[in-house]
C-alpha cells in the first residue's frame, strides 16, 4: 500500500512539472524549425538542390487524418545546368565600287532599270551563310537626277542596294571619302534608299540624335556594334560644318566614345569599319598601324579597313586592359571595281577579300576564335570586234578557292587564271598564319 502510494505521488510530481510545455501554443515551441521537414536551397542560375533536413518531424495530437508531405526529388549530381556557347560568324567585304564602265554592263536600254544579279551571283552563296554580312559602300544613292556617268564623283541606282540585300549582305558602312560628294541631298537620298531595301547602314546620318544612337545587332543573342569612319571627305565640306553629324570623321577621341556608349548599351563586340591609309599598297603605313593599336586599345574589339583597294596583311593587338585578343584587317581590297594600272611598282594585284570572324560567346564574356579568309577576283568580259574591242561588256565576283571552278557564266581566260592563281599566292602570303587562327574558308564551315 505504501509503494503504490509512492507511486502515485511521483507520478502526479512529474505531471505538475511538465504541464506549462504540455499545454503552450504550438506556434511558441522552436518557430524556426516546426513545418520545415523539408528544404529546397536555390543557387542563383545553374543549379539547384534539394535537401532534407532530418530530425524535425513533429507529432501532433488531433483527429485529423495526417498531413503527408509530398516526397522531394533529389536530382543527381550530374543534371548541373550550364549555359551553353554561343557561336556566330560575321563576314565582312571591302570596298564595293561602281564606276560608268560597271553600270553600262548591267543596264536594259529599253527599260532604263538596272540589274546587278549576274555580278553577285557567283559569291552570293559565300555571303549569305553567315550569320551576319557587312560591306563598304563607295558610291552615293542619289537618284536619277543626278546621272551615273561621272568617274569622280559616283553614284549608283537604288537597284544596286536590293541587289546586296538578295544576295546576303545585311549592312553597309557610308562613311568615305565620297560620302558628301553629292552634298546634303546625297547623304540623305542614300540613307533614304538603303531603308527602302532593307539594308541596314552607318557611317552617316540624318540628325544627331541618329549619329548619337548605337548601331547594334543582336546576333543569334550576341549583340554586335558597329562603328564606320573616314579619315577624309572630298567635296560639299561645308556640309559637314553646318551638320557635323552628317559623316563619322576619324578621331581616336570620337572612336573611344563610341565604343564606350556601345558597350554601355550592352555590346558583347564591337567592330569598326576604316577607310583610311595609302591606296595600293601592299603594306599598311606607320600612320596606320599606330593609329589601329590606339583604337583596339580604346574599346573596339576588330577593324576592317576599306581604304586602300588591296589586300593588306592582318594585325594582332594584345590591349593590357583586356583579356580578349584584338585584330585589325588593315584593308580588305575591292570586292567590286572597274580595271585600273597598277599605281606603282609595289602596288598589289587587284583583289579582295571576304573575311569571316568565328566569334563565341561563353557566359558574360565573347570572343574572336579566329578568321577565315576567301580571296575575290572581279572578272571582266571585253568585247571583241574592231569597233567595241577593249570595251568591257560583263564584270563578275569570282570566289578564289584552288580546285574549285567559280560559277561564272563568262568563261574564264588563260588571263583569268592566271590571274586568280597570283591572287591565291599573294593574299596566303599575306594573311596565312595558322598560329593566330588565320586560315583560308573551308567551304565545310560554311555548310557549302
Amino acid at each position: 500500500m505504501r509503494n503504490a502510494l509512492k507511486a502515485a505521488g511521483a507520478i502526479v510530481a512529474v505531471i505538475a512539472l511538465c504541464a506549462p510545455l504540455m499545454f503552450l501554443p504550438a506556434e511558441d515551441t522552436q518557430p524556426t524549425t516546426i513545418g520545415y521537414a523539408t528544404v529546397t536551397v536555390t543557387v542563383p542560375d545553374t543549379v539547384v538542390v534539394a535537401t532534407t533536413i532530418p530530425g524535425l518531424e513533429t507529432t501532433t495530437t488531433t483527429t485529423e487524418p495526417p498531413v503527408t508531405t509530398p516526397p522531394v526529388t533529389t536530382p543527381p549530381p550530374s543534371t548541373t545546368t550550364t549555359t551553353s556557347p554561343v557561336d556566330i560568324t560575321i563576314a565582312a567585304v571591302g570596298g564595293l565600287y561602281t564606276t560608268p564602265e560597271i553600270l553600262s554592263t548591267v543596264r536594259d536600254a529599253e527599260t532604263g532599270s538596272y540589274d546587278f544579279g549576274a555580278v553577285f551571283a557567283p559569291v552570293a552563296r559565300y555571303l549569305s551563310k553567315p550569320d551576319y554580312t557587312v560591306a563598304a559602300l563607295e558610291p552615293r544613292l542619289g537618284g536619277p537626277v543626278v546621272g551615273y556617268d561621272s568617274e569622280t564623283v559616283p553614284n549608283a541606282p537604288r537597284e544596286l542596294a536590293f541587289a546586296m540585300k538578295q544576295v546576303g549582305i545585311d549592312m553597309v558602312g557610308t562613311a568615305n571619302p565620297h560620302s558628301l560628294d553629292l552634298g546634303w541631298d546625297g547623304v540623305v537620298g542614300t540613307l533614304d534608299r538603303l531603308d527602302a531595301a532593307g539594308l541596314a547602314h552607318v557611317g552617316t546620318y540624318r540628325t544627331s540624335e541618329e549619329r548619337n544612337t548605337p548601331t547594334i545587332v543582336d546576333v543569334d543573342g550576341v549583340k554586335v556594334a558597329f562603328l564606320d569612319y573616314t579619315a577624309a571627305v572630298g567635296a560639299s565640306l561645308p556640309v559637314s560644318e553646318q551638320k557635323p553629324f552628317a559623316v563619322n570623321l576619324l578621331d581616336l577621341a570620337t572612336v573611344t566614345q563610341d565604343a564606350n556608349t556601345a558597350r554601355a548599351w550592352g555590346a558583347d563586340i564591337v567592330l569598326a569599319l576604316v577607310d583610311y591609309g595609302a591606296e595600293y599598297q601592299r603594306r599598311p603605313t606607320a600612320d596606320q598601324t599606330g593609329l589601329a593599336n590606339d583604337i583596339l586599345g580604346h574599346g573596339v574589339d576588330v577593324i576592317l579597313g576599306t581604304r586602300a583597294g588591296v589586300v593588306q596583311t592582318i594585325g594582332t593587338y594584345f590591349p593590357f586592359s583586356r583579356t580578349v585578343n584584338c585584330y585589325t584587317a588593315y584593308s580588305l581590297g575591292d570586292f567590286l571595281a572597274g580595271p585600273r594600272a597598277a599605281a606603282s611598282e609595289d602596288a598589289a594585284p587587284q583583289a579582295g577579300i571576304a573575311v569571316y570572324l568565328r566569334f563565341q560567346k561563353r557566359g558574360l564574356r565573347t570572343y574572336l576564335m579566329g578568321i577565315d579568309y576567301l580571296p575575290l577576283y572581279v572578272q571582266v568580259a571585253y568585247a571583241s570586234g574592231a569597233e567595241a574591242a577593249g570595251k568591257p561588256v560583263g564584270f563578275r565576283v569570282l570566289p578564289v578557292l584552288p580546285g574549285v571552278e567559280p560559277d561564272t557564266d563568262i568563261p574564264l581566260t588563260a588571263d583569268d587564271k592566271a590571274r586568280m592563281s597570283t591572287i591565291w599566292n599573294y593574299v596566303r602570303e599575306q594573311l596565312y598564319r595558322p598560329d593566330e587562327d588565320i586560315t583560308p574558308l573551308l567551304l565545310g564551315q560554311l555548310g557549302l
